[in-house]
């Protein structure tokens, strides 16, 4: 590979992996870097206008898109990591789980301090990554759309569909009023945002099987792994080692069929709530047009990602747009420390050991403090590699991972 061509392939890699970062800093920060079921009062306290368009943005744009935005460049990453080592003669398989195995350490104390870490997901599902590596392109391919798709999730849903569909006995109505016991909201809220830090540790730590729980129930831990398959075949088509000339084609074709089928979902999803709410259809009590909408809503969000990816790379093929997008690279260049650098913003601003400002700042100003917070994080980022080679916690990682001292500063 030409060196110039190395050189806008690492540059887009990271810049790419810094704007999947500000997206997921955008979708924590909007709702108080919540990870769990949050009292209803502490939304209806903010149901202005602004904080009504910018909910809608966030649904339509940002939740639900970026950890799988991430989760692709994370399986990219991968088939560089593997293809570099192997050309190099240099043993992958151990030196790459012990490198996740070290992932996976953080990530677990990463959720002691917050529940919504995505570390601990990456670790297991990157072992998952070592015998899928043999697949032939066709299959990761298709394995990949599928779980990003949900596909799993949909067909497990099916039998109750079927059951509630075929039964002659009418449903029965849910019960009026609170259920019965203990709002989970509320203990959620106790114990996370009202605790000491020692107190919302333990509760985090007990908490990994509901974590795990809702990242099956919800399906997102197929589309992780999809993305992962996605990212991974796209190293192996060379797809960011190719020059502009050849790439352009390729991600143009991309870039149009994702943004139509995002178009055509959102026109579908948007289009069956208009018609329940104008002609109060009562959809909302029946399992068929929930399920129908759930299709929309993961095929729009997986096209989403693609679109994304593919428009922003070809973006950062002109003057002008480099200017926008690669100052991002070095914070994607520390990716690591800056995903928990932002979890800090998070806990400073809104937890109870902090200044407690769940519920009380604004989604609005919410957005504001985290795009103040990303700017300031590139400036120190650039600044950081004038000084240093790793981030603080890549250089740790990485000096774990090889059992050696790893030169950090740069003479």
């Amino acid at each position: 590979m030409p060196s110039e061509t190395l050189k806008q392939r690492i540059i887009t890699v990271d810049a790419l992996r810094g704007f999947a970062l500000f997206g997921i800093l955008l979708a924590h920060m909007i709702y108080w870097y919540n990870a769990g079921p949050l009292p209803g009062e502490y939304f209806q306290k903010h149901n202005d206008t602004a904080s009504g368009i910018l909910g809608i943005l966030n649904e339509i744009l940002i939740s639900g898109k970026f950890f799988a935005f991430f989760s692709f460049l994370f399986g990219l990453s991968f088939f560089l990591q593997m293809n570099s080592m192997e050309e190099s003669g240099r043993p992958f398989v151990w030196r790459y789980a012990w490198r996740i195995t070290i992932m996976g350490i953080i990530g677990l104390i990463h959720h002691a301090f917050w529940r919504g870490d995505i570390l601990s997901i990456y670790a297991p599902l990157g072992f998952i990554l070592l015998p899928m590596r043999k697949l032939s392109n066709k299959w990761v391919l298709t394995i990949g759309i599928l779980l990003a798709i949900n596909l799993p999730s949909l067909l497990m849903q099916l039998p109750g569909l079927i059951e509630q569909l075929t039964s002659t006995t009418p449903p029965t109505p849910p019960p009026s009023g609170p259920p019965p016991g203990p709002d989970p909201s509320q203990a959620f809220f106790k114990n996370v945002y009202q605790s000491d830090i020692w107190t919302m540790m333990k509760n985090n730590i007990m908490s990994i099987g509901e974590k795990f729980d809702f990242q099956f129930g919800s399906g997102r831990i197929y589309v992780t792994l999809g993305f992962f398959l996605l990212g991974m075949y796209s190293g192996r088509k060379g797809w960011f080692a190719m020059s502009a000339d050849e790439l352009k084609p390729i991600f143009k074709k991309l870039k149009n069929r994702s943004g139509w089928l995002v178009l055509i979902t959102l026109i579908c999803g948007l289009g069956m709530f208009g018609l329940n709410e104008a002609f109060k259809l009562g959809w909302e009590q029946s399992p068929l047009p929930g399920y129908i909408f759930g299709i929309f809503y993961n095929v729009n969000n997986a096209s989403l990602v693609v679109f994304y990816v593919t428009g922003i790379t070809l973006l950062m093929h002109r003057k002008f747009w480099q200017k926008i997008f690669f100052p991002l690279a070095p914070i994607g260049k520390m990716a690591l420390t800056s995903y928990l650098l932002q979890t800090a913003l998070g806990l400073v601003l809104f937890f109870g050991f902090g200044f407690g400002l769940v519920g009380v700042t604004p989604p609005w100003l919410n957005w504001l403090i985290a795009i103040a917070f990303f700017i300031v994080q590139a400036f120190v980022c650039k600044w950081w590699f004038k000084q240093f080679y790793f981030g603080p916690v890549e250089w740790l990682w990485r000096t774990a991972t090889y059992f050696k001292i790893q030169p950090f500063r740069k003479k």
